[in-house]
C-alpha cells in the first residue's frame, strides 16, 4: 500500500471524473480539526448549516433528493441534486454564482463505497486507501450545456486521526475546454476559497471548545 504521509502527492491529484492526465486546473487544501470526523462529515452534508460558517457558499438549494429521502431534507445524500450559490468576491456578498451539482459518492467506515475501485485506492495516493478510517463525499457538475465543455469533480475526505481529531482533505479537478478560462480567471480566487472553506469549517466544528 502506498504511503499516505504526504498529501497532496507530488505526482498530482485525480478524481474518477477527471483523470490526472486530463486535469487543467487542480485545487486542494487540507487542515487538521479538533473534532470527531463523524461530526465534521455531518456538517459538510448538512447544507442548513452553511449560512453559519461558509462564506464561499452561504446558500445551497436542494433540487431533488433520491428515492426514500424526504424532498424537504437539506442533507446531502448519494444522488442528491443541488445548487451551490457561491460568492466569489467577499466584498459583494449579494453577487452569487449558481452551480448545479450532483452527489456522486458517499463513503463511511460503516458503509464503505466502491465508487473508487480498490486497485485505484491502493495505487493512487490521491485517496485514503483504508476506508475504515475515512468519511468521503464527492460531487460533480450536473445538467446544462457546460457539462460538455467543463468537467469537474470535488472530493472531501475526513480522515480519523484520533477520538476527537481528524484531517480534512478537500480537492477539485477540472478538465475540458472551458477549464482553461476558469484557470486563467479564477485560479487564485478559487484556491483561496478552498482554504477559507477548510478554515471556516474548522472554526465552526471547534467552536464549542473555545
Amino acid at each position: 500500500m502506498a504511503s499516505e504521509s504526504t498529501w497532496p502527492p507530488s505526482s498530482g491529484l485525480s478524481t474518477r471524473t477527471v483523470s490526472r492526465s486530463d486535469a487543467i486546473l487542480t485545487l486542494a487544501a487540507s487542515i487538521t480539526i479538533s473534532a470527531p470526523a463523524e461530526q465534521v462529515f455531518a456538517t459538510i452534508l448538512d447544507t442548513s448549516t452553511y449560512p453559519s460558517w461558509c462564506t464561499f457558499v452561504p446558500r445551497v438549494g436542494i433540487k431533488s433528493q433520491p428515492s426514500g429521502v424526504d424532498s424537504s431534507s437539506q442533507i446531502l445524500h448519494l444522488g442528491t441534486s443541488f445548487t451551490f450559490y457561491a460568492v466569489m468576491d467577499s466584498s459583494k456578498p449579494n453577487k452569487e454564482a449558481a452551480t448545479n451539482l450532483h452527489i456522486m459518492d458517499i463513503s463511511t467506515p460503516e458503509k464503505q463505497s466502491e465508487y473508487i475501485p480498490k486497485d485505484v485506492l491502493e495505487s493512487d495516493r490521491t485517496y485514503t486507501a483504508d476506508l475504515g478510517r475515512v468519511y468521503r463525499v464527492a460531487w460533480g457538475g450536473h445538467e446544462g450545456f457546460f457539462t460538455g465543455v467543463l468537467r469537474f469533480e470535488r472530493f472531501h475526505e475526513i480522515i480519523v486521526t484520533g477520538q476527537n481529531e481528524c484531517e480534512v482533505r478537500n480537492w477539485e479537478i477540472m478538465g475540458g475546454i472551458l477549464a482553461h478560462a476558469v484557470k486563467w480567471l479564477y485560479k487564485d480566487t478559487l484556491q483561496k476559497k478552498f482554504e477559507d472553506w477548510n478554515r471556516e469549517l474548522k472554526a465552526f466544528c471547534e467552536k464549542d471548545k473555545m
